[in-house]
């Protein structure tokens, strides 16, 4: 189930600025001393703006790829831990913007946890061992690689 260029850039480049901006942000607000300023705004910004593109780039691939990798029963923890940490970090996203002070600070550190852990889960998902199988089909005119029914 091989993604499309324009999606695997879309998620490599939304997911890297998402990622980086969060970090940056946590190590310049919560861990460094001082008054860092502006920056730690501009990051904030930074790293709202991309995780819309991540959600519109993860959005897309669900008609086919998800549903692929589901039909298929191929590296379902890894795909499955995905769409539930991003799932959880748009829900605890929205209680930061939105929610009130009694959810806030619970929901900074669960967004924080999940946030790094998502650092890791999506290369450990993009390169999970493939079978051969699936090595071996032919890729459609799109990119994608056609679903083989199960018989």
């Amino acid at each position: 189930m091989r993604l499309g260029r324009w999606q695997k850039i879309a998620i490599y480049c939304s997911g890297a600025t998402v990622g980086l901006s969060g970090l940056l942000w946590l190590i310049l607000h919560e861990l460094a001393y001082g008054d860092p300023g502006e920056l730690v705004h501009l990051l904030l910004i930074l790293h709202g703006v991309s995780a819309y593109a991540v959600l519109l780039a993860v959005g897309s691939l669900l008609p086919v790829h998800v549903r692929a990798g589901w039909l298929l029963r191929r590296n379902l923890v890894t795909g499955l831990a995905v769409i539930a940490t991003t799932s959880i970090l748009g829900i605890t996203a929205l209680m930061l913007y939105y929610g009130g002070e009694e959810v806030q600070t619970p929901a900074k550190w669960v967004h924080l946890a999940f946030g790094i852990g998502a650092l890791l889960l999506l290369p450990a998902h993009a390169f999970a061992k493939l079978n051969k199988r699936e090595l071996t089909r032919a890729p459609q005119s799109n990119g994608f690689v056609a679903p083989q029914s199960a018989e």
